[in-house]
């Protein structure tokens, strides 16, 4: 059963507040940790567990999770939900996240969002799924629904969330298995033909590629695109955003259209190379996994620099006086030596010899 509000996890280290979905593959929890911080919990939903038989491939169902969430959690970026390392509850293995208190593109408020900043939006999770590219993860499920967009130092920016962890252990079920994954998961309209089925299990950067440039056809046009299966079965054509569009920038517009084209192989290769056709970031730039946004400067302590500045100009004005007192005795004349006595010849030779500078030694 799912877990009720109120129950306890790890001893007490955090607290189901409420269930907030349950899909085919897992079910996500709003939960407290013990000190006050607001989490979200994700594990893998029991009626998925219990739908396999094989005890081998529970096994490896939840040592595939444990090392997809592992790497998840190594995944840092700024439009990233924040994850931690999974954790064993009972019989489940668990992943706790970060709470994002936002709206969902899905929700917006108007189905047609303007393409600068709808750009902005793909820009920012383009760039973070470079990041899961590079730790050789898919997320799988990019949809609208999986966008959070919520305000930071006073700008809205797009957060990526819910990965869909168990879609890569899939592989090894059923034909009736898999019938039945994909009527249960495909999110219409967003998902590439390679995950309804794994005729040729090609499932790479491309696989989000297609699912992102769907989210961004969905924001300009107010529509989501026509489903893969209906393309790809029916011969059904899909209309480009410009046509439904005409505002739509023509090159925005192309690069959705190869985005979303039906072969893996026909569409761009890497995120990055597509980003570029769209203009978001400069080729010549060289990519960095920078993670975490730098720390918000700390204000300026004007006291303290008009202080430090004072005491500086002080402290040169004695070194000024100091040096201007010095200038006078270093030109005044030194005084001349006195002569040196020429001994009269009555003296003692021995002590002639001893005190003259010209007597040979």
């Amino acid at each position: 059963m799912n877990w009720p509000s109120g129950h306890l996890l790890q001893n007490g280290e955090y607290t189901i507040e409420k269930e907030l979905g349950t899909g085919r593959f897992g079910t996500t929890y709003l939960a407290k940790h013990k000190d006050g911080t607001r989490l979200v919990i994700k594990t893998l939903s029991e009626s998925y567990l219990n739908s396999i038989s094989s005890p081998d491939k529970l096994n490896k169902l939840n040592n595939e999770f444990i090392q997809e969430a592992g790497k998840l959690a190594e995944c840092k970026h700024k439009h990233i939900v924040k994850s931690g390392r999974p954790f064993l509850e009972g019989d489940r293995y668990c992943i706790a996240m970060e709470y994002i208190g936002g709206v969902s593109l899905a929700a917006r408020d108007e189905p047609k969002v303007p393409e600068a900043i709808a750009l902005q939006y793909i820009k920012q999770v383009g760039e973070a799924l470079i990041v899961v590219h590079e730790n050789n993860l898919v997320h799988r499920d990019v949809q609208p629904n999986n966008i959070l967009v919520r305000t930071r130092h006073g700008k809205s920016e797009a957060v990526l969330i819910d990965f869909g962890l168990a879609l890569e252990f899939n592989r090894d079920l059923t034909a009736a298995d898999l019938a039945k994954a994909k009527t249960d998961y495909a999110a219409e309209g967003y998902t590439p033909p390679e995950l309804y089925s794994r005729y040729d299990g090609d499932i790479g950067p491309h696989t989000d590629i297609y699912a992102l440039a769907a989210t961004l056809y969905d924001l300009l046009t107010g529509q989501p695109p026509i489903s893969a299966t209906k393309r790809k079965d029916d011969g059904i054509p899909l209309r480009s955003p410009l046509d439904l569009d005409n505002s739509i920038t023509p090159n925005v517009s192309q690069q959705i259209m190869r985005g979303l084209e039906l072969s893996p192989s026909d569409r761009p290769q890497s995120m990055r190379e597509w980003l570029i056709s769209l203009d978001l970031i400069d080729p010549s730039v060289t990519p960095t996994t920078s993670a975490e946004p730098s720390p918000d400067p700390k204000p300026v302590d004007w006291k303290w620099i008009v202080g430090t500045i004072i005491a500086l100009i002080a402290a040169l004005g004695a070194a000024v006086a100091g040096i201007s007192a010095l200038i006078p005795m270093l030109n005044k004349p030194s005084p001349s030596p006195s002569p040196t006595p020429t001994p009269h010849s009555s003296d003692n030779p021995a002590q002639s010899s001893a005190t003259s500078p010209e007597s040979p030694s």
